[in-house]
């Protein structure tokens, strides 16, 4: 591969450049290619799709709550115009789950990252520390997989029955269990 010659550049101009470029590719003395920095880049991609998951579990919800409303809700009439009481319940139990797994989903997306300092790096083996982090992402994909796939079997044009809501209550349960653990692993001493 051919060098890239700087004879065309003044002296001066060819070294400020070649600093310039140096500090953008290093990121301003955060070098982006170490394997510490791709784990903690990893991290933050599997958090983002972790909540991209779990944001699609409670599209879905909503999307079976509109059914629900649609069929159980309808305007009211003259012969009738208070809604049934049992199916505005059924609703408000959509709205329920959907906010509990929103909630799991905001602490997803804003859980700690380990920093990348001096001070961190002494007291702490960085690099195992970001494997065990990597160990409980993979938990938390899998957790909110599953929480997925059971919201997306729910029946259409039904409310969710207690088993159903205490499933996606256990799933729930366990991804703030893997979240509370993976905070303590990142706690200060």
């Amino acid at each position: 591969m051919a060098s890239v010659s700087t004879d065309i550049l003044p002296s001066d101009v060819a070294g400020r450049l070649y600093r310039i470029g140096s500090m953008l590719i290093n990121g301003y003395g955060y070098n982006w290619y170490r394997q510490e920095n791709l784990m903690r880049a990893d991290d933050l991609r599997v958090r983002s799709g972790v909540g991209g998951t779990l944001a699609g579990a409670i599209a879905h919800l909503r999307s079976l709550e509109a059914r629900y409303r649609r069929k159980f809700l309808p305007p009211p009439t003259r012969e009738h115009p208070d809604p049934d009481p049992g199916c505005i319940a059924g609703a408000q139990q959509f709205r329920f789950i959907e906010g509990r797994i929103d909630d799991v989903e905001t602490r997803v997306r804003g859980a700690a990252v380990p920093t990348d300092d001096r001070i961190w790096q002494r007291h702490r083996a960085e690099i195992d520390t970001l494997q065990r982090l990597g160990e409980y992402d993979v938990l938390l994909i899998g957790g909110a997989q599953e929480l997925a796939d059971l919201v997306t079997t729910l029946p259409a044009d039904a409310e969710i029955d207690v088993a159903a809501e205490q499933q996606i209550d256990a799933y729930l349960g366990h991804l703030l269990e893997i979240l509370s653990h993976r905070a303590e692993l990142l706690s200060a001493f």
